[in-house]
């Protein structure tokens, strides 16, 4: 296992793992699965 040391370590990660999307030529990364929007809203929810 690799020690992340920075969000874009994190985000390579998710991408890598296909949690997260990629778009090359926008530069931009979005959830593209629709259970992995609905944890990651579900998460922020809890965190308030």
């Amino acid at each position: 296992m690799t020690t992340l040391e920075s969000a874009d370590d994190v985000l390579t990660l998710l991408v890598h793992l296909g949690y997260l999307t990629y778009d090359f030529y926008k530069h931009i990364v979005w959830i593209s699965n629709q259970e992995a929007q609905k944890e990651f809203i579900k998460y922020l929810d809890v965190s308030k």
